[in-house]
C-alpha cells in the first residue's frame, strides 16, 4: 500500500468518524434548541399572565371601590381576594423567571378601561363581554403546560385550572347567582391553600 493510498484512507476514516459523530450529537443539539424555544415560549405566555393577573387585580380592586349593592360587594369582594391569593402563589414562579407581578403601562391601561366599561356598559353586557374575553384568553392559556419543563408543569396546570373557575363564577355572575359566584372563587382558594 502507497503512503498516498494510506493517507487517503485515515482522511476517509476520519471524515466517517466526524460525520459518525456529527450523527450522534446533532439530535442533542436539536433538542437543546427545542428545550430553549420551550422554556421561551412559557416565560412569554407566563409574563402575559403575570400582568393580567396586575390588571385584574387593579381592575377588580377599583370597582369593588364603587359598588354599592350588597350583591355587587359580594362578587367583587370574593374576586379581589380571589386575586390576591393567585398573586402569592403566582411569586415564587415569577421570581424563578425573573418577572415583575407589578403592573405594567398596558395592565394599568386595561384596568383603566375595564373600570370604565364597567361604569358605561348596562352589568349583564359588560359580564358577558367579561366571559367571552377570558374564554378567548383561556385557550391561549391552555398552552403553557406544554411548554412547561417538569419542574413547572403542576403550577402551569393550575394557572389553567384557575382561568376555569373566573369562567365558572362569571357565569353565575351573568345568571344572577351572586352568592355562587363568589362561592366559586372562595371554594378555589380553600382547596389550593
Amino acid at each position: 500500500m502507497t503512503l498516498q493510498t494510506q493517507l487517503w484512507k485515515g482522511v476517509c476514516l476520519k471524515g466517517a468518524l466526524t460525520l459518525g459523530m456529527l450523527t450522534l450529537l446533532f439530535p442533542a443539539f436539536c433538542q437543546q434548541d427545542e428545550d430553549v424555544a420551550r422554556q421561551e415560549a412559557f416565560i412569554q405566555l407566563f409574563d402575559k399572565e403575570v400582568q393580567n393577573r396586575a390588571f385584574a387585580l387593579l381592575s377588580m380592586s377599583a370597582i369593588s371601590e364603587k359598588v354599592t349593592e350588597e350583591e355587587d360587594k359580594t362578587f367583587y369582594y370574593g374576586w379581589v381576594a380571589f386575586e390576591e391569593f393567585l398573586q402569592g402563589k403566582y411569586k415564587p414562579y415569577a421570581d424563578k423567571h425573573g418577572l415583575s407581578q407589578e403592573p405594567r403601562s398596558k395592565a394599568k391601561a386595561e384596568a383603566f378601561f375595564g373600570e370604565l366599561a364597567s361604569d358605561i356598559l348596562p352589568k349583564r353586557k359588560f359580564y358577558e363581554t367579561m366571559l367571552d374575553q377570558t374564554e378567548d384568553y383561556l385557550e391561549k392559556l391552555k398552552k403553557l403546560p406544554g411548554y412547561a419543563t417538569d419542574e413547572d408543569l403542576e403550577f402551569a396546570r393550575f394557572v389553567v385550572k384557575q382561568e376555569e373557575a373566573q369562567i365558572q363564577a362569571i357565569e353565575h355572575r351573568i345568571k344572577g347567582e351572586n352568592q355562587a359566584a363568589a362561592d366559586v372563587l372562595a371554594d378555589f382558594i380553600n382547596s389550593n391553600q
